[in-house]
Protein backbone atom coordinates (compact mmCIF):
# COMPACT_ATOMS: atom_id res chain seq x y z
CA UNK A 1 0.00 0.00 0.00
CA UNK A 2 1.30 3.43 -0.91
CA UNK A 3 0.98 6.22 1.66
CA UNK A 4 1.13 9.82 0.51
CA UNK A 5 2.17 12.68 2.71
CA UNK A 6 0.47 15.93 1.81
CA UNK A 7 3.44 17.83 3.18
CA UNK A 8 5.84 15.97 0.86
CA UNK A 9 4.44 16.40 -2.62
CA UNK A 10 7.88 15.71 -4.02
CA UNK A 11 7.60 12.12 -2.85
CA UNK A 12 6.01 9.20 -4.78
CA UNK A 13 3.47 10.42 -7.35
CA UNK A 14 1.02 8.39 -9.50
CA UNK A 15 -0.52 9.05 -12.81
CA UNK A 16 -4.32 8.95 -13.07
CA UNK A 17 -4.19 5.62 -14.87
CA UNK A 18 -2.00 4.22 -12.13
CA UNK A 19 -4.39 5.48 -9.47
CA UNK A 20 -7.31 4.05 -11.35
CA UNK A 21 -5.41 0.81 -11.64
CA UNK A 22 -5.18 0.68 -7.89
CA UNK A 23 -8.93 1.17 -7.67
CA UNK A 24 -9.41 -1.61 -10.20
CA UNK A 25 -7.22 -3.94 -8.19
CA UNK A 26 -9.11 -3.05 -5.02
CA UNK A 27 -12.47 -3.70 -6.67
CA UNK A 28 -11.33 -7.01 -8.12
CA UNK A 29 -9.93 -8.04 -4.74
CA UNK A 30 -13.07 -7.01 -2.84
CA UNK A 31 -15.55 -8.49 -5.36
CA UNK A 32 -13.81 -11.32 -7.18
CA UNK A 33 -17.03 -13.16 -8.00
CA UNK A 34 -20.27 -12.17 -9.70
CA UNK A 35 -23.16 -11.40 -7.33
CA UNK A 36 -26.97 -11.34 -7.73
CA UNK A 37 -28.32 -7.80 -7.42
CA UNK A 38 -31.90 -6.48 -7.43
CA UNK A 39 -32.30 -3.27 -9.42
CA UNK A 40 -34.74 -1.35 -11.59
CA UNK A 41 -33.95 -0.63 -15.22
CA UNK A 42 -33.79 3.16 -15.51
CA UNK A 43 -32.53 3.18 -19.10
CA UNK A 44 -31.49 0.56 -21.65
CA UNK A 45 -30.00 0.69 -25.17
CA UNK A 46 -28.91 -1.96 -27.65
CA UNK A 47 -25.85 -1.35 -29.83
CA UNK A 48 -24.61 -4.87 -30.39
CA UNK A 49 -23.78 -4.83 -26.72
CA UNK A 50 -26.50 -3.76 -24.29
CA UNK A 51 -25.97 -0.70 -22.13
CA UNK A 52 -28.11 -0.11 -19.05
CA UNK A 53 -28.57 2.40 -16.28
CA UNK A 54 -29.66 0.65 -13.07
CA UNK A 55 -31.30 2.34 -10.12
CA UNK A 56 -32.60 1.57 -6.66
CA UNK A 57 -35.46 3.76 -5.42
CA UNK A 58 -36.78 4.55 -1.99
CA UNK A 59 -40.05 2.60 -1.74
CA UNK A 60 -41.86 5.40 0.06
CA UNK A 61 -40.65 8.51 -1.78
CA UNK A 62 -39.82 6.72 -5.07
CA UNK A 63 -36.56 8.69 -5.31
CA UNK A 64 -33.18 7.16 -6.35
CA UNK A 65 -30.90 6.10 -3.53
CA UNK A 66 -28.34 4.27 -5.70
CA UNK A 67 -27.50 4.32 -9.40
CA UNK A 68 -24.91 2.65 -11.62
CA UNK A 69 -24.03 1.83 -15.22
CA UNK A 70 -24.13 -1.76 -16.46
CA UNK A 71 -23.14 -3.45 -19.70
CA UNK A 72 -23.89 -6.83 -21.17
CA UNK A 73 -21.44 -7.85 -23.88
CA UNK A 74 -22.81 -8.98 -27.21
CA UNK A 75 -22.13 -12.72 -26.92
CA UNK A 76 -23.75 -12.85 -23.46
CA UNK A 77 -26.55 -10.44 -24.37
CA UNK A 78 -27.93 -12.65 -27.16
CA UNK A 79 -28.49 -15.51 -24.73
CA UNK A 80 -29.79 -13.32 -21.90
CA UNK A 81 -32.24 -11.43 -24.12
CA UNK A 82 -33.65 -14.62 -25.66
CA UNK A 83 -34.23 -16.06 -22.20
CA UNK A 84 -35.99 -12.91 -20.98
CA UNK A 85 -38.12 -12.13 -24.05
CA UNK A 86 -41.12 -14.25 -23.05
CA UNK A 87 -41.36 -12.47 -19.72
CA UNK A 88 -40.00 -9.02 -20.52
CA UNK A 89 -40.74 -8.67 -24.25
CA UNK A 90 -38.47 -8.42 -27.27
CA UNK A 91 -38.66 -4.61 -27.26
CA UNK A 92 -36.02 -3.82 -24.67
CA UNK A 93 -37.18 -0.21 -24.39
CA UNK A 94 -40.25 -1.64 -22.62
CA UNK A 95 -37.94 -3.02 -19.92
CA UNK A 96 -37.58 0.46 -18.46
CA UNK A 97 -39.21 0.58 -15.05
CA UNK A 98 -38.96 -3.18 -14.47
CA UNK A 99 -37.37 -4.56 -11.35
CA UNK A 100 -35.02 -7.37 -12.32
CA UNK A 101 -32.48 -9.68 -10.77
CA UNK A 102 -29.04 -9.30 -12.37
CA UNK A 103 -25.93 -11.44 -12.01
CA UNK A 104 -23.32 -8.66 -11.94
CA UNK A 105 -19.55 -8.62 -11.92
CA UNK A 106 -17.84 -5.48 -10.68
CA UNK A 107 -15.65 -3.80 -13.25
CA UNK A 108 -13.43 -0.74 -12.98
CA UNK A 109 -11.66 0.42 -16.11
CA UNK A 110 -8.86 2.93 -15.95
CA UNK A 111 -10.30 4.95 -18.86
CA UNK A 112 -14.06 4.50 -18.41
CA UNK A 113 -14.48 4.21 -14.68
CA UNK A 114 -16.78 1.87 -12.76
CA UNK A 115 -19.58 -0.21 -14.25
CA UNK A 116 -21.23 -3.54 -13.69
CA UNK A 117 -20.89 -6.33 -16.23
CA UNK A 118 -24.14 -8.26 -16.66
CA UNK A 119 -23.52 -11.99 -16.85
CA UNK A 120 -27.12 -13.16 -16.46
CA UNK A 121 -30.69 -12.06 -15.69
CA UNK A 122 -33.29 -14.12 -13.82
CA UNK A 123 -36.70 -13.42 -15.46
CA UNK A 124 -38.57 -15.35 -12.78
CA UNK A 125 -37.70 -12.62 -10.30
CA UNK A 126 -39.44 -10.06 -12.51
CA UNK A 127 -42.59 -12.17 -12.56
CA UNK A 128 -42.51 -12.49 -8.79
CA UNK A 129 -41.85 -8.78 -8.34
CA UNK A 130 -44.81 -7.90 -10.57
CA UNK A 131 -47.01 -10.30 -8.59
CA UNK A 132 -45.83 -8.70 -5.33
CA UNK A 133 -46.61 -5.23 -6.66
CA UNK A 134 -50.07 -6.33 -7.81
CA UNK A 135 -50.81 -7.85 -4.41
CA UNK A 136 -49.75 -4.62 -2.70
CA UNK A 137 -51.97 -2.49 -4.96
CA UNK A 138 -54.94 -4.80 -4.38
CA UNK A 139 -54.35 -4.58 -0.63
CA UNK A 140 -54.40 -0.77 -0.87
CA UNK A 141 -57.61 -0.79 -2.93
CA UNK A 142 -59.34 -2.98 -0.36
CA UNK A 143 -58.17 -0.70 2.45
CA UNK A 144 -59.64 2.28 0.58
CA UNK A 145 -62.93 0.39 0.19
CA UNK A 146 -63.02 0.70 -3.61
CA UNK A 147 -61.91 -2.78 -4.71
CA UNK A 148 -65.47 -4.00 -5.49
CA UNK A 149 -67.01 -0.73 -6.71
CA UNK A 150 -67.02 -1.72 -10.39
CA UNK A 151 -68.84 -4.97 -9.58
CA UNK A 152 -71.68 -2.93 -8.10
CA UNK A 153 -72.38 -1.39 -11.52
CA UNK A 154 -74.92 -2.91 -13.92
CA UNK A 155 -74.16 -3.43 -17.59
CA UNK A 156 -77.15 -2.27 -19.61
CA UNK A 157 -78.94 -5.16 -21.36
CA UNK A 158 -79.08 -2.82 -24.38
CA UNK A 159 -75.37 -1.84 -24.29
CA UNK A 160 -74.48 -0.78 -27.84
CA UNK A 161 -72.66 2.55 -27.31
CA UNK A 162 -69.07 1.51 -26.62
CA UNK A 163 -66.17 3.75 -25.59
CA UNK A 164 -62.97 1.94 -26.57
CA UNK A 165 -59.54 2.59 -25.05
CA UNK A 166 -56.89 1.08 -27.29
CA UNK A 167 -54.03 1.84 -29.60
CA UNK A 168 -55.54 2.80 -32.96
CA UNK A 169 -53.03 0.65 -34.82
CA UNK A 170 -53.38 -2.45 -32.63
CA UNK A 171 -54.49 -5.61 -34.41
CA UNK A 172 -56.64 -6.43 -31.39
CA UNK A 173 -58.64 -3.23 -31.88
CA UNK A 174 -59.30 -4.12 -35.52
CA UNK A 175 -60.36 -7.64 -34.57
CA UNK A 176 -62.70 -6.23 -31.92
CA UNK A 177 -64.41 -3.82 -34.34
CA UNK A 178 -64.71 -6.45 -37.09
CA UNK A 179 -66.31 -8.99 -34.78
CA UNK A 180 -68.87 -6.46 -33.56
CA UNK A 181 -69.69 -5.34 -37.10
CA UNK A 182 -70.04 -8.88 -38.47
CA UNK A 183 -72.10 -10.42 -35.67
CA UNK A 184 -74.60 -13.10 -36.69
CA UNK A 185 -77.61 -11.21 -35.34
CA UNK A 186 -77.17 -8.03 -37.32
CA UNK A 187 -76.87 -5.93 -34.15
CA UNK A 188 -75.64 -2.37 -34.70
CA UNK A 189 -72.94 -1.23 -32.26
CA UNK A 190 -71.57 2.31 -32.04
CA UNK A 191 -67.89 2.41 -31.06
CA UNK A 192 -65.81 5.50 -30.28
CA UNK A 193 -62.04 5.13 -29.99
CA UNK A 194 -60.11 6.99 -27.32
CA UNK A 195 -56.50 6.35 -28.40
CA UNK A 196 -54.00 5.46 -25.70
CA UNK A 197 -50.49 4.12 -25.31
CA UNK A 198 -50.89 0.49 -24.34
CA UNK A 199 -47.26 -0.46 -23.69
CA UNK A 200 -44.35 1.07 -21.85
CA UNK A 201 -43.92 3.72 -19.18
CA UNK A 202 -46.68 5.99 -20.52
CA UNK A 203 -49.40 3.31 -20.43
CA UNK A 204 -50.94 4.20 -17.08
CA UNK A 205 -51.11 7.98 -17.61
CA UNK A 206 -52.34 7.55 -21.19
CA UNK A 207 -55.24 5.31 -20.13
CA UNK A 208 -56.13 7.67 -17.28
CA UNK A 209 -56.28 10.55 -19.78
CA UNK A 210 -58.61 8.49 -21.98
CA UNK A 211 -60.84 7.70 -19.00
CA UNK A 212 -61.00 11.40 -18.14
CA UNK A 213 -62.09 12.19 -21.71
CA UNK A 214 -64.84 9.55 -21.55
CA UNK A 215 -65.97 10.72 -18.12
CA UNK A 216 -66.50 14.23 -19.51
CA UNK A 217 -69.28 12.84 -21.76
CA UNK A 218 -70.29 9.69 -19.92
CA UNK A 219 -73.98 10.00 -20.89
CA UNK A 220 -73.05 9.12 -24.46
CA UNK A 221 -71.80 5.63 -23.57
CA UNK A 222 -73.14 2.44 -22.03
CA UNK A 223 -69.83 0.76 -21.26
CA UNK A 224 -66.04 1.28 -21.51
CA UNK A 225 -63.75 -1.29 -23.10
CA UNK A 226 -59.98 -1.43 -22.48
CA UNK A 227 -58.26 -3.73 -25.00
CA UNK A 228 -54.83 -4.51 -26.40
CA UNK A 229 -53.17 -7.34 -28.26
CA UNK A 230 -50.91 -10.00 -26.79
CA UNK A 231 -47.42 -9.39 -25.46
CA UNK A 232 -44.94 -10.28 -22.79
CA UNK A 233 -45.59 -10.35 -19.07
CA UNK A 234 -43.57 -7.17 -18.64
CA UNK A 235 -45.79 -5.39 -21.17
CA UNK A 236 -48.52 -5.52 -18.52
CA UNK A 237 -46.57 -3.43 -16.02
CA UNK A 238 -48.32 -0.26 -17.14
CA UNK A 239 -51.66 -1.75 -16.13
CA UNK A 240 -50.42 -2.39 -12.59
CA UNK A 241 -50.23 1.07 -11.02
CA UNK A 242 -52.18 2.26 -8.02
CA UNK A 243 -53.25 5.49 -9.75
CA UNK A 244 -54.74 3.66 -12.76
CA UNK A 245 -56.41 1.10 -10.49
CA UNK A 246 -58.04 3.87 -8.43
CA UNK A 247 -59.34 5.55 -11.60
CA UNK A 248 -60.82 2.29 -12.89
CA UNK A 249 -62.37 1.37 -9.54
CA UNK A 250 -64.05 4.77 -9.18
CA UNK A 251 -65.19 5.10 -12.79
CA UNK A 252 -68.98 5.65 -13.11
CA UNK A 253 -69.45 3.40 -16.16
CA UNK A 254 -68.91 -0.39 -16.25
CA UNK A 255 -65.44 -1.27 -17.59
CA UNK A 256 -64.67 -4.45 -19.54
CA UNK A 257 -61.03 -5.45 -20.04
CA UNK A 258 -59.51 -7.63 -22.72
CA UNK A 259 -55.80 -7.11 -22.22
CA UNK A 260 -54.83 -10.01 -24.44
CA UNK A 261 -52.71 -12.07 -22.07
CA UNK A 262 -53.59 -15.68 -21.40
CA UNK A 263 -51.26 -16.34 -18.46
CA UNK A 264 -51.42 -13.21 -16.33
CA UNK A 265 -54.11 -11.05 -14.74
CA UNK A 266 -53.44 -7.36 -14.24
CA UNK A 267 -54.78 -5.29 -11.37
CA UNK A 268 -57.38 -3.62 -13.58
CA UNK A 269 -58.50 -7.08 -14.75
CA UNK A 270 -59.10 -7.89 -11.10
CA UNK A 271 -61.22 -4.82 -10.36
CA UNK A 272 -63.01 -4.31 -13.71
CA UNK A 273 -66.74 -5.06 -13.99
CA UNK A 274 -65.95 -7.85 -16.45
CA UNK A 275 -62.57 -9.26 -17.46
CA UNK A 276 -61.96 -11.55 -20.42
CA UNK A 277 -58.69 -12.56 -22.05
CA UNK A 278 -58.78 -11.04 -25.54
CA UNK A 279 -60.35 -8.18 -27.52
CA UNK A 280 -62.44 -10.65 -29.54
CA UNK A 281 -63.70 -12.16 -26.28
CA UNK A 282 -64.86 -8.66 -25.25
CA UNK A 283 -66.74 -8.35 -28.56
CA UNK A 284 -68.30 -11.78 -28.01
CA UNK A 285 -69.39 -10.74 -24.52
CA UNK A 286 -71.13 -7.62 -25.83
CA UNK A 287 -72.84 -9.57 -28.62
CA UNK A 288 -73.96 -12.28 -26.20
CA UNK A 289 -75.25 -9.61 -23.78
CA UNK A 290 -77.48 -8.15 -26.51
CA UNK A 291 -78.48 -11.60 -27.76
CA UNK A 292 -79.56 -12.56 -24.23
CA UNK A 293 -81.68 -9.40 -24.11
CA UNK A 294 -83.25 -10.27 -27.46
CA UNK A 295 -84.02 -13.77 -26.22
CA UNK A 296 -85.50 -12.38 -22.99
CA UNK A 297 -87.72 -10.02 -24.96
CA UNK A 298 -88.74 -12.79 -27.35
CA UNK A 299 -89.63 -15.06 -24.45
CA UNK A 300 -91.57 -12.23 -22.80
CA UNK A 301 -93.44 -11.57 -26.03
CA UNK A 302 -94.25 -15.28 -26.33
CA UNK A 303 -95.50 -15.35 -22.73
CA UNK A 304 -97.64 -12.29 -23.37
CA UNK A 305 -99.01 -13.84 -26.58
CA UNK A 306 -99.86 -17.05 -24.76
CA UNK A 307 -101.44 -15.16 -21.87
CA UNK A 308 -103.56 -13.08 -24.25
CA UNK A 309 -104.57 -16.19 -26.20
CA UNK A 310 -105.56 -17.99 -23.00
CA UNK A 311 -107.51 -14.94 -21.83
CA UNK A 312 -109.28 -14.69 -25.17
CA UNK A 313 -110.19 -18.39 -25.03
CA UNK A 314 -111.45 -17.96 -21.49
CA UNK A 315 -113.50 -14.90 -22.41
CA UNK A 316 -114.85 -16.68 -25.48
CA UNK A 317 -116.07 -19.58 -23.36
CA UNK A 318 -117.48 -17.10 -20.89
CA UNK A 319 -119.34 -15.22 -23.63
CA UNK A 320 -120.66 -18.46 -25.09
CA UNK A 321 -121.97 -19.46 -21.66
CA UNK A 322 -123.51 -16.05 -21.21
CA UNK A 323 -125.06 -16.35 -24.68
CA UNK A 324 -126.66 -19.65 -23.81
CA UNK A 325 -127.96 -18.26 -20.52
CA UNK A 326 -129.29 -15.16 -22.26
CA UNK A 327 -130.95 -17.30 -24.95
CA UNK A 328 -132.72 -19.44 -22.32
CA UNK A 329 -133.69 -16.37 -20.31
CA UNK A 330 -135.11 -14.63 -23.37
CA UNK A 331 -137.07 -17.75 -24.34
CA UNK A 332 -138.52 -18.03 -20.87
CA UNK A 333 -139.27 -14.30 -20.80
CA UNK A 334 -140.98 -14.41 -24.19
CA UNK A 335 -143.01 -17.43 -23.16
CA UNK A 336 -144.09 -15.67 -19.99
CA UNK A 337 -145.01 -12.52 -21.89
CA UNK A 338 -146.91 -14.56 -24.44
CA UNK A 339 -148.90 -16.17 -21.64
CA UNK A 340 -149.64 -12.73 -20.16
CA UNK A 341 -150.77 -11.48 -23.56
CA UNK A 342 -153.05 -14.45 -23.93
CA UNK A 343 -154.61 -13.78 -20.53
CA UNK A 344 -154.99 -10.09 -21.35
CA UNK A 345 -156.56 -11.01 -24.65
CA UNK A 346 -159.04 -13.24 -22.84
CA UNK A 347 -159.89 -10.43 -20.45
CA UNK A 348 -160.22 -7.97 -23.30
CA UNK A 349 -162.43 -10.39 -25.20
CA UNK A 350 -164.52 -10.87 -22.10
CA UNK A 351 -165.40 -7.17 -21.99
CA UNK A 352 -165.59 -6.64 -25.74
CA UNK A 353 -168.95 -4.85 -26.46
CA UNK A 354 -169.48 -6.99 -29.56
CA UNK A 355 -169.44 -10.12 -27.45
CA UNK A 356 -171.93 -8.53 -25.04
CA UNK A 357 -174.20 -7.53 -27.90
CA UNK A 358 -174.05 -11.09 -29.20
CA UNK A 359 -175.63 -12.22 -25.96
CA UNK A 360 -178.76 -10.14 -26.81
CA UNK A 361 -177.88 -6.82 -25.41
CA UNK A 362 -178.01 -3.49 -27.26
CA UNK A 363 -176.54 -0.04 -26.69
CA UNK A 364 -178.67 3.13 -26.76
CA UNK A 365 -176.92 6.23 -28.04
CA UNK A 366 -178.18 9.76 -27.65
CA UNK A 367 -176.33 12.36 -29.63
CA UNK A 368 -173.56 9.78 -30.20
CA UNK A 369 -173.15 9.01 -26.52
CA UNK A 370 -174.23 5.95 -24.62
CA UNK A 371 -177.30 6.57 -22.49
CA UNK A 372 -176.31 6.06 -18.88
CA UNK A 373 -179.32 7.67 -17.18
CA UNK A 374 -182.81 7.06 -18.62
CA UNK A 375 -184.25 9.85 -16.45
CA UNK A 376 -182.17 12.34 -18.40
CA UNK A 377 -184.08 11.56 -21.59
CA UNK A 378 -187.08 13.63 -22.70
CA UNK A 379 -190.01 12.59 -24.64
CA UNK A 380 -189.34 12.83 -28.29
CA UNK A 381 -185.58 12.34 -28.01
CA UNK A 382 -184.30 10.24 -30.83
CA UNK A 383 -182.07 7.29 -29.81
CA UNK A 384 -179.92 5.02 -31.87
CA UNK A 385 -180.05 1.37 -30.81
CA UNK A 386 -177.01 -0.69 -31.72
CA UNK A 387 -177.46 -4.45 -31.70
CA UNK A 388 -175.13 -7.31 -32.52
CA UNK A 389 -176.37 -7.12 -36.07
CA UNK A 390 -177.19 -3.65 -37.24
CA UNK A 391 -178.78 -0.62 -35.64
CA UNK A 392 -182.10 1.27 -35.63
CA UNK A 393 -183.53 4.62 -34.60
CA UNK A 394 -186.21 4.96 -31.90
CA UNK A 395 -188.07 7.84 -30.23
CA UNK A 396 -188.50 8.24 -26.48
CA UNK A 397 -192.14 8.13 -25.39
CA UNK A 398 -192.98 8.67 -21.74
CA UNK A 399 -195.78 6.61 -20.21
Amino acid sequence: MLIFDDDNRNGAQLTLSEANGLVRDAVEMALPDAIWVQAEVLDIREKGHCYMELVEKDEVRNTPIAQARACCWNNTWREVKEKCEETCGNDVSAWRGLKMLFLLRANFHEAYGFSWIVEDIDPTYTIGEMARRRAEIIRRLKEEGIFDMQRELTISPFATRIAVISSASAAGYGDFCNQLAENDYGFAFETTLFPATMQGEQTSQSIIAALDAINAEEDRYDVVVIIRGGGSTADLAGFDTLELAENVANFPLPIITGIGHERDETVIDTIARVSVKTPTAVAAFLIDNLAATMETLANAALRIQRAVQQRLEKEKLKMEGMGRRIESSVAMYLMKQKHLLQMMEQRVQAVNPINILRRGYSIALHNGKAVMDAEALKEGDRLTLIAAKGQTSVEVIHN
